[in-house]
């Protein structure tokens, strides 16, 4: 057998110039782009423009082959994408798009590239040793999908209050820009962000075979290496409409002592962003802890929660109510199967907290993604009223419901009814939450379903 040689990076690099000069097509008007110009050079490429000058005038002072022309059945496209033959005057099919999406999948995965579950944990964790090493401040995790992802507050405060931090973290930039998937209008009134302290981590991986190991133990937060940190008061005070930091040239750059780039920048710039992480903490501590994990909507700290996770938190408050908020905390690493941990008997309790939904009279929970599930001890099931009321909660083993499938479907679920998995609608199985005793016989459940496991 012959092996079959890669490719160098100048080889690969001359095959993409070359399929980028290839779609190029020679302009046929000339001097400064004005909006005339440009819908021509549009039309000429095949692309069904809907004439607004207007719109176009309205992206001043952007740069004319930087602006964006309306196109019809399409999103507005930039007028230098259609000039370097970036975008094709046809939209692409429902097929290509999913081919599309599988191949670049298929790419991150080979190349364990893109965002990873643990990756914003050890952001964190690295980042809060630089940003406070003497340990001033007390950081707990938030479940996951809510407006803050820290609740925060200083250890020697008399304000029993905390404040809310968003984290956004991006693997090393490597001489390349990042994006950290945050815009300033997410700061702004009605933000997803509205309130909270806006943290940017960018790191580098130390070990990553070590990491991957690591996950293997639960709420384990796997080192990396912080390469910039970025510190803002509210993601409404960045200085561009998104973060997506270049490499820093300049220490006067545009974010100025809200970035710090180690190695780069000296040791007084990380001294200032900790006196003004401090102060961040200090000022923003205006809610209380249920409020950041329970409280929804306008003017609280969870101003647009997705609705998946809104039925997510208003489970983990029905839990709350009855064993006592103070007993549960959330996972160190968000986004995973475990949602709550539930401390019982000194002895912590891995949940995960699922909606049960009615589909052709059979009750049904969706599973979706379930990464590292074997971390997970129960699975509680809730069901609602009309009025969206918690009014039961099922108790089923997690190795029942993630249990491996032999059937491959494209949208994975655990189903019962009366006749398939009845037991779990049995009083053995499933607890009133309005009765008396409901706390009693839910840790009573709990305990036996351990001791069977």
């Amino acid at each position: 057998m012959v092996a079959t040689q890669s490719k160098t990076r100048d080889k690969v690099n001359n095959e993409r110039n070359a399929r980028k000069h290839s779609r190029k097509k020679k302009r046929t008007t000339e001097g400064p782009y004005t909006y005339d110009k440009a819908v021509e050079e549009a039309k000429k490429r095949g692309f069904k423009v809907i004439e607004d000058e207007a719109a176009w005038d309205a992206q001043a002072p952007v740069p004319p082959s930087k602006r964006m022309l309306r196109i019809v059945g399409r999103n507005p496209i930039r007028l230098n994408d259609i000039m370097s033959g970036n975008h094709r005057p046809d939209a692409p099919s429902k097929e290509e798009k999913a081919a599309t999406k599988a191949k670049k999948s298929k790419t991150m995965e080979d190349l364990d590239l893109g965002q990873k579950n643990w990756h914003e944990s050890s952001a964190i964790a690295a980042a809060m040793l630089m940003l406070d090493p003497d340990g001033l401040v007390e950081t707990t995790p938030l479940p996951d999908g809510l407006g803050a992802d820290l609740q925060m507050r200083l250890r020697t405060s008399e304000n029993p209050l905390y404040a809310g931090c968003q984290v956004k973290s991006g693997t090393g930039g490597q001489g390349k820009q990042v994006n950290l998937n945050v815009d300033r209008k997410d700061g702004k009134e009605g933000g997803c962000y509205e309130g909270h302290i806006l943290l940017g981590v960018v790191f580098t991986i130390a070990d990553r075979d070590a990491a991957l190991e690591e996950m293997n133990t639960f709420d384990a937060v796997p080192e990396v290496v912080v390469e910039q940190i970025f510190l803002y008061r509210s993601a409404a005070d960045l200085p561009c409409p998104s973060l997506k930091p270049c490499p820093r040239k300049d220490k006067n750059d545009k974010y100025g002592d809200n970035r710090y780039v180690v190695g780069f920048d000296d040791d007084a710039r990380l001294c200032r962003m900790r006196v003004m992480f401090i102060n961040f903490v200090q000022e923003r501590a205006v809610w209380e802890s249920e409020q950041l994990w329970f409280a929804m909507g306008p003017k609280t700290p969870n101003t647009c929660v997705a609705l998946t996770h809104a039925s997510e938190v208003l489970n983990i408050k029905a839990l709350a109510a009855l064993v006592g908020f103070q007993s549960l905390r959330a996972p160190e690493r968000q986004n995973e199967t475990v949602d709550i941990v539930w401390r019982l008997n000194n002895e912590d309790i891995r949940i995960s907290v699922k909606t049960a939904s009615i589909t052709k009279k059979v009750f049904q929970i969706k599973l979706k993604k379930h990464p590292h599930h074997e971390h997970c001890d129960l699975v509680f099931a809730f069901y609602k009223d009309a009025s969206g009321n918690r009014t039961h909660v099922s108790v089923i083993s997690a190795a029942r419901v993630y249990a491996a499938r032999n059937v491959k479907v494209k949208h994975e679920s655990f189903n019962w009814s009366k006749t398939n998995n009845e037991d779990i609608l049995s009083d053995t199985t499933t607890v009133d939450l309005f009765k008396p005793d409901a706390q009693e016989r839910l840790i009573a459940l709990v305990i036996r379903l351990k001791l069977e496991m």
